[in-house]
């Protein structure tokens, strides 16, 4: 039986990559696959943050979210996106899942991390 992969939410810090900590840099730069919201198509910031670190063989994994005021459009993405992260840890591969700023606060990360880390080894 093959081991399944961990989830890490990482802040990478308040916009400058020099101010990112050792230990985001340490587990961006090492992922095999980095996870990131992309708010209705557009660039990701938390990608662009994190982009002198990322590994060039590392998948990329973009979570379109559509900003809306309803919420259905926005459940279904981070659903989607749930699904594409588990398939990923099922697989044995490691996940982070960039966050602008703070996980938890406020923070794109506090969704997914009620689907999954039920399932998977999650750290935040």
């Amino acid at each position: 039986m093959s081991k399944s992969g961990t989830l890490y939410g990482v802040g990478v810090g308040p916009g400058d990559p020099e101010l990112m900590t050792v230990k985001a840099w340490r587990l961006i730069s090492t992922a095999q696959v980095v996870a990131y919201l992309a708010a209705n198509g557009k660039d990701s910031t938390a990608r662009d943050i994190a982009k002198p670190f990322i590994a060039e063989d590392a998948i990329h994994l973009v979570i379109d979210m559509p900003m809306r005021v309803e919420r259905g459009p926005g459940e279904a993405a981070y659903d989607k996106g749930a699904a594409d992260i588990s398939a990923h840890l099922r697989a044995g591969r490691n996940v982070v899942m960039l966050c602008e700023g703070d996980p938890f606060f406020y923070g794109s990360f506090m969704y997914l991390f009620a689907s999954l880390a039920k399932d998977f080894e999650t750290i935040t």
